[in-house]
């Protein structure tokens, strides 16, 4: 196995990962949406979230099969995110176009209420650092959970992100998330709500 930093160019990668390992979510919000359209959708998604100041570390086989993915976004950019946007603009607007192609207006309005809830329905235990990394997105192929690729990849995210303090959010009955992150030094610091349920808020202070 190897984990190496990943790009953009992985997307589809990505987002075929993620259908694999979230299939709740998928059919929370695209039950109707046919793979290819959705694998279109995501790949794009994941693009943007990549052109707009995330990182990716990736775990795949010698052969170069994706295994699983970190996506994170560091406190202590090397470019300013004004710079970042400016730089990939074009790349941004023709991903953007694309997943506007491919999103159907139920599944838009369904994903804005979602995040409108995340944001009324948080509380936090503490107050947070103003500047945090954060993990966004960590997923293994269901093919090769339970081979320790979910701690390597969190592991170099974390390397990544040394000397910062780094938040994430974790589902509460998802008990091997909670372990791992747990024993990465995170701590619970709050909690929130979406369309799925309930989330636990954890950070880990630098």
């Amino acid at each position: 196995m190897i984990i190496e930093q990943g790009s953009v160019h992985n997307a589809e990668q990505i987002a075929q990962i993620y259908i694999e390992a979230f299939p709740t979510s998928i059919q929370r919000f695209f039950s109707k949406k046919a793979h290819s359209k959705l694998l279109k959708l995501l790949t794009h998604s994941f693009a943007l979230l990549l052109l707009t100041g995330a990182e990716v570390v990736l775990a795949r086989t010698p052969q170069g099969k994706a295994l699983g993915y970190c996506i994170y976004t560091s406190a202590a950019r090397t470019r300013s995110r004004a710079a970042i946007l400016v730089s990939n603009s074009r790349k941004i607007l023709s991903h953007t176009f694309n997943l506007f192609r491919h999103i159907h207006v139920s599944e838009f309005m369904k994903l804005v209420y979602n995040a409108v809830l995340v944001k009324v329905n948080t509380t936090q235990d503490q107050k947070l650092p103003r500047k945090c990394g954060r993990i966004n997105s960590i997923a293994v192929s269901p093919r090769s959970q339970g081979l320790g690729v979910g701690t390597k990849l969190l592991n170099l995210a974390l390397t990544k992100l040394a000397d910062q303090n780094v938040f994430l959010s974790v589902r509460p009955d998802n008990h091997s998330a909670k372990k791992l992150y747990l024993k990465a030094g995170f701590r619970e610091c709050g909690t929130t709500k979406d369309l799925q349920g309930s989330w636990i808020l954890m950070i880990r202070q630098a």
